[in-house]
């Protein structure tokens, strides 16, 4: 009888640890999870400004120090990238929206990393209107701050959409 007791609180106590542990897990597993969209928030507010072809304000997005990297060439500093680059580009264009966007987030600690793929598509205005459609992928290093994550390096890359 007490070999039968012994091994019934022995079940029961391994069963309360289990329970605590996976209590532990789905905790650890929603904090990683409001983190995840946390960061997917950010690079959804970029994204968004790029398709409202206005980016006033998306400096907050990113750290003072970002680095910015497109197609196999330093862009400088995001706010260089903002100046001579991006922002000036997108003055003439009419559209330009993503498709087929996903995104998959990994974090360590402060630092999450980020790897987008999608399709674009950009329309230029003026006279020699013409469409641009790019199969594009990039990753974003980000930084958790006081004040949330930032991006603190993104990378682009695209090329001819292929059929």
């Amino acid at each position: 009888m007490k070999t039968l007791l012994l091994t019934g609180l022995l079940l029961l106590s391994t069963g309360f640890i289990s329970a605590q542990n996976m209590d532990h897990e789905n905790h650890k597993n929603m904090a990683e999870s409001e983190e995840t969209e946390a960061v997917k928030k950010v690079l959804k507010a970029y994204k968004s400004a790029l398709e409202a072809l206005d980016v006033t304000g998306t400096q907050k997005l990113f750290t003072k120090d970002a680095d910015v990297f497109e197609n196999g060439k330093y862009e400088g500093s995001y706010q260089d990238y903002l100046d001579h680059h991006i922002g000036p580009e997108l003055g003439h264009f009419k559209e330009f929206s993503f498709i087929d966007y996903k995104v998959d987030v990994q974090i360590e600690g402060k630092i999450a990393v980020a790897f987008e793929t999608y399709n674009y598509k950009i329309v230029t205005g003026g006279e020699d209107s013409r469409t641009i459609e790019r199969q594009a992928v990039a990753t974003s290093v980000l930084k958790k701050t006081e004040s949330g994550w930032k991006i603190m390096q993104n990378h682009g890359s695209s090329r001819a959409v292929r059929n």
